[in-house]
């Protein structure tokens, strides 16, 4: 069972109607260096500050839709979407990752693929996967400094949680899935959401609500053991997540954000609904 430890989801079941993918900017764990900034009256940076956990949720439909179009884009630059990586010294299927796409790294590399038409045609898909988009940042200072001691993800993860169940149909069931980041880690994190689901609810939601909604809460990593295929929810999550960060950091949209900004829950006025930075800072 889900609930018993950090398990992977290989297929979808016949009951299953949406799919939420999570990813996650930023560092939840920076607590003790930005104390250690507080109490010596030290400026933190806007880079330090945030945490972000972005949420895309599918219906089953858009989520096959969507392999589809990822898996034609890779084919298109990759020979049958697939590269050989000189570190690991083995063929593997693309993945597309926002941190080495950004750095021109591995088969994201200029001398193995023309980046700047890549780019556009990234970004052209980020446009045309139908998906709905909830983020939540934390901003670690203003956490710290009103007084919180939850920790950061928990919190962060309960009001993702809250604006998955406000988004998807009351009858229909579906599972989240996140990327695996390591075995004590995952075994943490799924204690929280298996109690939440299963005994305490969130705040706004109960237990009996969010059981009836939600089959399993999944850790996958980016590809299976093959590394033949990828989890493209990971991969949307992962390419939409970095840009929604950018901006809570900066209060900028760059060209990929604008991209898919439309698809960000109660557009355009999703401010503290699609988008939510806690504590409330009246900046956005």
């Amino acid at each position: 069972m889900w609930m018993d430890k950090p398990t992977k989801i290989r297929q979808l079941s016949p009951e299953i109607e949406y799919i939420m993918c999570i990813d996650e900017n930023g560092n939840s764990n920076n607590i003790t260096y930005i104390l250690k900034k507080i109490s010596n009256n030290k400026e933190v940076q806007e880079d330090e500050k945030y945490f972000t956990i972005t949420g895309c949720i599918f219906n089953k439909k858009d989520y096959m839709s969507a392999k589809k179009k990822i898996k034609l884009l890779k084919n298109k630059y990759w020979e049958n979407g697939m590269f050989y990586d000189d570190k690991q010294k083995i063929k593997k299927a693309v993945c597309f990752h926002s941190r080495e796409i950004r750095k021109h790294d591995n088969c994201f590399n200029d001398n193995v693929i023309n980046y700047d038409e890549f780019i556009l045609d990234l970004t052209d898909l980020m446009k045309n996967i139908e998906c709905k988009i909830i983020s939540i940042s934390v901003n670690l200072y203003e956490y710290l400094k009103r007084g919180y001691t939850h920790n950061v993800y928990n919190v962060a993860f309960d009001f993702l949680l809250e604006r998955y169940i406000y988004n998807t149909d009351k009858s229909k069931k579906g599972l989240i899935m996140l990327e695996a980041r390591g075995k004590e880690e995952d075994n943490y994190l799924l204690e929280h959401i298996s109690k939440v689901i299963l005994k305490t609810g969130t705040k706004s939601i109960k237990a009996s609500e969010l059981k009836s909604k939600i089959k399993g809460v999944y850790f996958n990593p980016k590809w299976n053991e093959e590394y033949s295929s990828t989890y493209i929810g990971l991969e949307v999550a992962d390419l939409y997540s970095y840009p929604i960060h950018k901006y809570i950091k900066l209060n900028k949209k760059d060209k990929a954000f604008k991209s898919y900004e439309d698809k960000i829950v109660e557009y355009p006025n999703y401010t503290n609904k699609g988008i939510k930075v806690f504590p409330n800072e009246n900046k956005k």
